[in-house]
């Protein structure tokens, strides 16, 4: 018998090779499968830096194809998106390439085959963390920008549809900034998430709004006595922006452990409306007890879902299959 965590039909997969590769961002596939960008890790033998993962599936999770991008130093993808032409476009890091330690754009065709490639520099070093394509065609990255020994600012860069870039932004104080998360609004404006050491409270979630060249309309900073990170924004349906990260909680703070995740909901000028936090499970959490689906308690049965309630607040939902 085996027990797993439920939420209807699921598969797990795993992807890689003898050297550490990881998954950083994944996409579901106007075919229905998956796309999934990272980087695969330096070996021995090769005697490369680490590269660029990209890895096509089906939607069963096995893989239809893999690609790797770089050259024998080390280059790192933390964002893709499948785009209107059926192709994938990357956003992460090279050393490889550039003067080394620049913002890394790739786009591919629908095989994964290079079709371009750009990179970007400001200072010593330059990270893009998320890309999305623009409803001009082309795209717009946001990461960090970073002088040795001055801090960091969050870096905003606008490209065409040829990856050639058209202006780059800039925001942030004197200490590091960073921008995670960055998607276009329906006024044609820009919205980027992440977190600054320079305003508020220690580290604090950094929310900002643009307009359509990448001028600031607002910024907001998020959180409380804790360390707060924005890892990811969209604009919601109402006009407003729903944000996600972790709180690292001190002993003053809000939050049942020592990192929760982080749920913050804004109004359209980004104040906030709600916000959670949701804790993570704790390595010293015991099972408090087990219930069904309608939350009555009952003992596990082969082949029916339950549901297990931990004494920190988090749950599972299992099912044990014979």
């Amino acid at each position: 018998m085996c027990a797993f965590d439920w939420v209807g039909q699921t598969w797990e997969k795993t992807f890689g090779g003898t050297s550490d590769d990881l998954g950083v961002s994944v996409q579901q596939t106007t075919d229905g499968g998956y796309v999934i960008a990272g980087w695969t890790e330096w070996t021995e033998s090769s005697g490369d830096g680490g590269d660029v993962y990209l890895i096509k599936t089906d939607d069963n999770g096995d893989s239809l194809w893999t690609k790797t991008f770089g050259d024998t130093s080390s280059d790192f993808a933390y964002s893709v998106q499948q785009t209107t032409d059926g192709g994938y476009v990357i956003a992460g890091t090279t050393l490889s390439f550039g003067n080394g330690g620049d913002v890394y754009l790739i786009k591919t065709d629908g095989n994964g085959d290079s079709l371009w490639t750009k990179t970007f520099r400001r200072v010593a070093q330059n990270d893009g963390y998320s890309v999305q394509q623009t409803t001009d065609g082309g795209y717009v990255i946001t990461g960090l920008t970073m002088s040795a020994g001055n801090g960091g600012d969050v870096w905003l860069i606008k490209t065409d549809g040829n990856g050639d870039s058209l202006w780059t932004k800039t925001f942030g104080g004197t200490n590091l900034d960073l921008g995670h998360s960055v998607q276009q609004t329906t006024d044609g404006g820009y919205v980027i998430a992440g977190a600054t050491a320079s305003f508020g409270n220690a580290w604090d979630v950094y929310l900002i709004k643009t307009d359509g060249n990448g001028d600031s309309l607002w910024t907001k900073t998020l959180g409380d006595t804790s360390s707060d990170f924005a890892y990811s924004v969209q604009q919601t349906n109402d006009g407003g922006y729903i944000i996600t990260g972790a709180t690292v909680i001190p002993t003053d703070s809000y939050g049942n452990g020592i990192s929760d995740v982080y749920l913050i909901k804004t109004d359209g000028n980004g104040n906030v409306t709600a916000e959670f936090t949701i804790p993570m499970p704790s390595t010293n959490r015991k099972l408090e007890k087990v219930v069904d689906i309608l939350g009555r308690d009952i003992n596990p049965e082969k082949n029916k879902p339950f549901i297990e309630i931990y004494n920190d607040g988090t749950v599972e939902k299992k099912m044990i299959i014979e």
